[in-house]
């Protein structure tokens, strides 16, 4: 096995103006800057169902670092994905994958999948494919925290168990199918945010706030649906600016979830006397060098998330990279990137003791689409707890001590370099490409010939009671271009989706068959 990368699966969430920019996008865009620089001039091989798009990226690509060949790949055939060992899919969506890897054999190659949410139904419903679905221990679901990956252990183990009821199953069997789960951080380019970071005084400067003004940040959507719910936040600064006998600056830095909610944060921001505001962001998107002097300018970052929407912590890493000590809710994936009075403090979270008795029923109405996604992770956010207290006087230290913030900042900083860097992050990717490909050696040999896949992939195995099978007497063997012109111009996209679906050598029966259809 070479030291090439895997074939990954390219959308527009990896490439600029993919849409409107979230943490998964800039996780996305951020993945295949630095997939490209990791290429650097070996072959890199992308997947689309559209291989002239990918082609149109070169340009792109080229920006972005890399310097060899271009290999774009269809996806149509899995058998060619085999010759580069995986195929990695920037979500958890790997089990419908492994039904369409069945015709090449289930060994032919890995599947790396990445958790970004879980809260969602689509991804909950991703995860219970690793369960029902052809994975085998030479796949992999890469999870950002260990917060994630206990989410999606418990999930695997839920649907075993119910498996394993509904058959008096081998419990046994279904564990040694299930992917590997490693936890590998997203990637950041944390050095080249270091080095675009101005000084504190020119980043105050250029945001109009005052050289001695104490600063803390938010940084991300501003939503208490599914992010955090910042009267929290505000309450926090506001009782430690009262404590403390001056104001706090506070920097939003992020879009807006709507105009109501913007008009309801403005509202509780007059209820805050001692809290000075700067609002960075709202309708339109904050650029990256903007981003980059709001963090600089603060002495804090505080992120006390209450929402399962939440499994890594984008913000909170970044922070840390430039050197900023942060204040963050023991909620998800933020204990796997701030060590507690270390690079800042982690507040005590739990769920509220009604929790329970609303699980069932907000999860069903999710599940069902009574409720939307975005009002079921808002209800759960508003049953999540963060010690107030706890919170304030984490804040009060902060603020009352230089000393301490650039101790903390120092940590966190050196921590992001060692741990977020987008060259040790790729580094960890490469050192789990190489694993899988050893598992998948020792696999069994049946396991690298075709197998059937499932009859949902398979329309006409599925609805082969349909036809009555009959004798068809009319039937003869025609060519295409003895069909009207008027009919060919009609069906032209339909014929041309069906003989792009097949292989070259079967083309030819093919048209003969639709020739046949017309007679």
């Amino acid at each position: 096995m070479t030291d090439t990368l895997p074939v990954l699966l390219t959308s527009s969430d990896l490439l600029p103006a993919g849409g409107p920019l979230n943490g998964r996008r800039w996780a996305g865009g951020t993945l295949m800057r630095h997939w490209c620089e990791a290429a650097s001039t070996t072959p890199m091989a992308l997947a689309s169902a559209n291989t002239q798009w990918l082609e149109g990226l070169l340009p792109t690509l080229r920006e972005y670092g890399f310097k060899g060949p271009l290999k774009p790949i269809g996806l149509l055939n899995p058998r060619k994905i085999a010759p580069w060992g995986g195929l990695f899919i920037p979500d958890p969506s790997i089990g419908r994958w492994a039904q369409w890897r069945q015709i090449a054999g289930p060994a032919s190659f890995s599947l790396i999948g990445q958790i970004h949410t879980l809260s969602t139904p689509a991804a909950l419903g991703h995860v219970f494919e690793l369960v029902t679905e052809p994975i085998h221990e030479w796949d992999a679901l890469i999870c950002s925290s260990t917060a994630g990956r206990d989410v999606v252990e418990n999930l695997i183990a839920d649907r075993q168990q119910q498996l394993i009821g509904r058959s008096e199953g081998n419990a046994s069997f279904l564990q040694s199918h299930k992917p590997q789960l490693p936890i590998i951080p997203l990637p950041l380019g944390v050095r080249q945010m270091q080095d675009a970071a101005p000084t504190k005084n020119q980043a105050r400067q250029e945001i109009n706030i005052p050289l001695d003004a104490s600063v803390v940040i938010w940084l991300g959507r501003l939503s208490y649906l599914t992010k955090a719910d910042l009267w929290f936040t505000y309450r926090v600064l506001e009782k430690a600016a009262y404590e403390l006998n001056q104001e706090i600056w506070f920097i939003e830095c992020g879009p807006d979830d709507g105009a109501e909610n913007e008009a309801s944060l403005e509202s509780l921001r007059k209820l805050c006397p001692n809290i000075r505001f700067v609002r960075l962001g709202g309708k339109n998107p904050v650029s990256e060098s903007l981003k980059i002097k709001a963090l600089v300018a603060a002495d804090v970052a505080i992120s006390l998330v209450d929402n399962i929407q939440e499994t890594f912590g984008l913000a909170v890493a970044e922070a840390m990279s430039l050197g900023i000590p942060v204040l963050a809710s023991n909620w998800d994936g933020y204990r796997d990137l701030v060590r507690h009075g270390v690079d800042g403090f982690l507040i005590p979270t739990k769920w509220s003791k009604s929790a329970l008795d609303l699980s069932f029923s907000l999860g069903w109405q999710q599940f069902t689409a009574i409720q939307s996604f975005p009002a079921i992770s808002g209800a759960l956010g508003q049953l999540v707890q963060v010690d107030f207290d706890e919170a304030v006087s984490s804040l009060m230290a902060l603020i009352a001590s230089p000393a301490l913030r650039s101790a903390m900042g120092r940590a966190a900083s050196i921590r992001a370099a060692s741990c977020f860097e987008a060259s040790v992050v790729i580094s960890s990717y490469r050192e789990l490409f190489k694993e899988l490909d050893q598992i998948r050696a020792s696999a069994p040999s049946a396991k690298h010939l075709s197998q059937k896949t499932t009859l949902t992939l398979d329309p006409v195995r599925a609805f082969s009671g349909y036809p009555s099978n009959e004798k068809i007497s009319s039937e003869h063997t025609m060519t295409l271009d003895a069909l009207p012109e008027a009919l060919k111009k009609a069906r032209l996209q339909l014929w041309q989706l069906m003989l792009a679906s097949v292989p070259s050598a079967l083309k030819n029966n093919l048209q003969k068959d639709i020739a046949s259809k017309h007679l």
